[in-house]
């Protein structure tokens, strides 16, 4: 039956052909998504754990971390415990772009600003990644990503406007493995923190704890010294780096809804693109189908036929489109540079893309195959 699905198929080349061209568009466009957005999740967790930190210590009740506050005075208890090395105070803001230094245009859509400290492990750590110049020891001093150095025309020694009307000297430029990084300036956390009008609060802090003490492991000092602060300090959330993204599952929820809402969408473009080429396929059959019930085929062969050429069409253009939605994850990240996108290629991924795929197949071809099996022998051979 297989062989015989495959030759009804090549017999209509373009019409099949355009079928497995909108399935694979479907599953390419389901694929390059999730996997973008699994990128999304891992390069904020990358960020989080590039610091080395132990911990990560944040208010636990906003949905934004923007808008999340620890203290300055909480920060110092939690420096004085005895498993606790080093505490790394942090603020981050996202800015609209200054021009280009040429007068020219960016492609920049934001900048990220992060606050940082001098002589605390977050910012000293960027001596390594540092390829020109040092790092910043005065409040009007800023390091600058290469990316965006480039993409805004700054040279080492520029002096830039991150803020209207405020004048900071670029005194180096770094290369970091994260793409938030990449596309921002590290300036002091004073200064910034005036700009976002807080005083002795941060937006997060960066907690090192002890590696190990003989008796406890560096992991179980890490999960003692969370529960500590969770429970000294309720409002506080304190979790490794790596925990990061999974802490925020309810915002994230939106992306997952907003994937599972394009999922459905594609689903149904492929089902209909699909039952319209094998309702038309098993109208121009209408006589052999006729001729195969005649000859002692049963309406069950006559379903399993038309299903089966269904899942057939569907499989090849699954089979492309997941082909296509890595094609078309990697072209995407290559064409816009500037955002510094990540893709993800989990396996569950394509396993998505497969199911809808197999999906698509079976749902559009159950009316034709219901049509195709109702047809009566008689009226059937003397179709036109």
């Amino acid at each position: 039956m297989l062989s015989y699905v495959w030759r009804n198929l090549l017999t209509r080349k373009i019409r099949t052909a355009l079928s497995v061209l909108g399935v694979s568009a479907s599953v390419a466009g389901i694929v390059a998504l999730i996997s973008i957005a699994y990128g999304m999740r891992s390069s904020i967790d990358a960020y989080m754990e590039g610091g080395g930190a132990s911990l990560i210590v944040y208010s636990g009740h906003v949905a934004d971390l923007i808008f999340s506050s620890v203290k300055q005075e909480e920060l110092d208890a939690i420096a004085a415990w005895d498993d606790v090395e080093d505490v790394s105070r942090s603020h981050f803001f996202m800015v609209k772009p200054p021009a280009p230094l040429d007068g020219g245009e960016s492609d920049l859509a934001m900048l990220f600003c992060f606050g940082r400290y001098r002589g605390e492990r977050m910012l000293e750590q960027f001596a390594t990644r540092l390829t020109e110049g040092g790092l910043f020891r005065n409040k009007n001093e800023i390091i600058a990503s290469v990316s965006i150095a480039d993409a805004l025309g700054w040279k080492l020694n520029d002096e830039v406007e991150v803020f209207p009307g405020q004048a900071f000297k670029v005194v180096g430029l770094y290369e970091s493995p994260s793409n938030w990084e990449q596309l921002g300036v590290m300036m002091d956390a004073d200064v910034l923190g005036e700009k976002l009008g807080r005083r002795d609060n941060y937006n997060i802090a960066f907690i090192y704890c002890k590696t190990a003490d003989g008796a406890r492991s560096a992991d179980e000092i890490s999960a003692a010294t969370a529960a500590a602060i969770q429970e000294k300090y309720p409002h506080l959330k304190a979790i490794k780096p790596g925990e990061f993204t999974s802490s925020f599952k309810e915002q994230l929820a939106i992306m997952d809804e907003f994937i599972a809402m394009i999922t459905v969408i594609a689903l149904v473009v492929g089902v209909l693109g699909v039952l319209n080429t094998m309702m038309m396929s098993v109208h121009e059959r209408t006589r052999e189908i006729g001729m195969l019930r005649a000859l002692g085929w049963s309406r069950g062969w006559v379903i399993k036929l038309i299903l089966l050429e269904g899942v057939v069409l569907c499989a090849i253009g699954g089979a492309f489109g997941l082909l296509f939605g890595y094609l078309g994850s990697e072209l995407l990240i290559a064409a816009y540079p500037q955002a510094h996108l990540v893709a993800v290629y989990l396996p569950s991924t394509f396993v998505k893309g497969g199911i809808v795929a197999f999906a698509v197949g079976l749902l559009a071809a159950l009316y034709p195959a219901y049509a195709a099996s109702n047809l009566r022998p008689v009226v059937a051979l003397r179709y036109e």
